[in-house]
């Protein structure tokens, strides 16, 4: 549907807006992340984000990816734990995963193998041990792939796929050089990018647009180098920023100066407490919900499809005749169930239909039968008596028996007509094939006395 926006013409796919603006939050939403939920202090989370992007900005260096690759890494790392725990997702192989989109985001793909192979190597040489390069056909390796995948896989999901970053590197250029005429200054220029690469390691991207944190970084150069920007009317207006929101970001970043190294072996105790705490309320949880969920179906009152009593007027109860045992049983005694009796097996009658044998009394003709019941000294009604006890005892044997023994018998008599028409189709075939050398060789032979013939003449 196309639409006017602002007096141009747009058209509109659909109501999804893929923007920076979109990943923007208040304080309020930043500060309040999952990972607080579950245990993690805000200094500690504070102390993973740097690390994490240390590991990012390493790994760059050593796979010889542009600060393009790097920083969009970062920024992915910062807007994933934005939404879930760090208690729940490893860091390290969130990490990983970012640098692996990233590289493929800024079209500077690495191999998984290569990713891998860095941060094994920074960590080693990190925690002072010996280095040695990892088996890529061990199990560690498969499991770190494994890993990796499956984090980048989680990545795009909560990030929607909108990984698009805009840098404020370009602004920063642009800005120093065209607008403040500081072109020649390229030791302002240098601090400025240095602030805007260290502010990658904070949170300041999910708060500010890139207009605004380039702006910051320019103020806060100009301010480390001592150098008069104008301020009547002020420059940083041009891109939608004020004084207050360049000393917020100017505050964070040099807060970033002043923290201790953080120390790994302490994060991942912080991290492994809060794991524990969360799998302990986790499973207390579950237990709770199946505890509620049982007492609701013990207080359920069940619905028996079983009926009542039956009792006589005087209230004693309904005396049942058994087939089966031929004893007298009260309703709902031993021999009954639930108060109902015992169904009897059903006969088995005969049936016209099934295969009658060789020596089946009712596959004789009528004229037999009645030369029978003509000789015979019996009455009609002994003969009928008689004729019903043959009955059941024919109808006694198992018809399924006699129905596969028939389906055997077809399918042998089958099996024999068609290998006896095999046999014969190959004799004739056979056949053909011995008369038609018979008529080569006449043919041969008839050439070879014409060619006799004529050499005679």
């Amino acid at each position: 549907m196309a639409v006017f926006v602002d007096g141009q013409h747009k058209t509109d796919y659909g109501h999804i807006i893929l923007s920076c603006d979109n990943i923007l939050q208040n304080s309020k939403k930043v500060s309040d992340t999952p990972s607080r939920g579950d245990g993690i202090s805000a200094e500690d989370e504070r102390d993973i984000r740097i690390v994490g992007c240390e590991l990012i900005q390493c790994a760059g260096v050593l796979l010889q990816l542009p600060q393009v690759a790097t920083a969009t890494a970062q920024i992915l790392f910062h807007r994933f734990y934005l939404v879930k725990s760090m208690v729940i997702h490893n860091y390290e192989h969130l990490a990983m995963a970012a640098v692996f989109l990233a590289a493929k985001v800024e079209e500077h793909p690495r191999r998984v193998r290569d990713i891998i192979n860095c941060f094994h190597h920074y960590k080693q040489h990190k925690e002072k041990k010996p280095v040695v390069p990892l088996d890529f056909t061990g199990s560690l390796y498969v499991k770190m792939k494994n890993d990796i995948i499956k984090a980048e896989r989680r990545l795009l999901k909560e990030l929607g796929f909108c990984v698009h970053v805009k840098y404020p590197h370009k602004i920063i250029i642009i800005v120093l050089a065209l607008i403040l005429e500081q072109k020649q200054n390229t030791e302002l220029i240098q601090v400025a990018w240095n602030f805007m690469n260290d502010s990658l390691k904070t949170d300041v991207f999910l708060r500010y647009t890139p207009d605004q944190i380039g702006c910051a970084c320019i103020w806060l150069a100009a301010r480390m180098k001592k150098v008069v920007l104008p301020e009547s009317p002020p420059w940083y207006e041009l891109l939608d920023c004020s004084q207050e929101t360049c000393t917020e970001i100017s505050e964070t970043i040099m807060t970033l100066y002043t923290l201790p190294r953080p120390d790994t072996a302490k994060l991942d105790r912080a991290i492994n407490a809060a794991k524990e705490a969360y799998e302990l309320k986790k499973s207390f949880n579950e237990k709770t919900k199946k505890d509620l969920k049982d007492s609701v179906i013990k207080s359920t009152p069940s619905y028996s499809p079983v009926p009542e009593k039956e009792t006589s007027k005087d209230g004693s109860p309904v005396e049942h005749h058994s087939r089966e045992s031929g004893k007298t049983q009260k309703n709902g005694s031993d021999g009954y169930k639930n108060g109902r009796r015992k169904h009897s097996p059903s006969r088995k009658r005969y049936s016209p239909a099934s295969p009658r044998r060789k020596n089946d009394r009712y596959s004789r003709s009528k004229k037999h039968r009645s030369r029978s019941l003509s000789g015979s000294d019996t009455s009609p009604r002994r003969h009928n008596k008689h004729r019903s006890r043959r009955r059941v005892s024919v109808s006694s044997h198992d018809d399924s028996s006699t129905d596969s023994e028939a389906a055997e018998a077809r399918r042998k008599r089958h099996e024999d007509k068609k290998r006896m028409q095999d046999q014969k189709r190959i004799q004739e075939k056979i056949r053909q094939l011995e008369k038609s050398k018979e008529r080569k060789k006449d043919r041969i032979g008839d050439a070879s006395r014409e060619r006799k013939s004529h050499k005679v003449k």
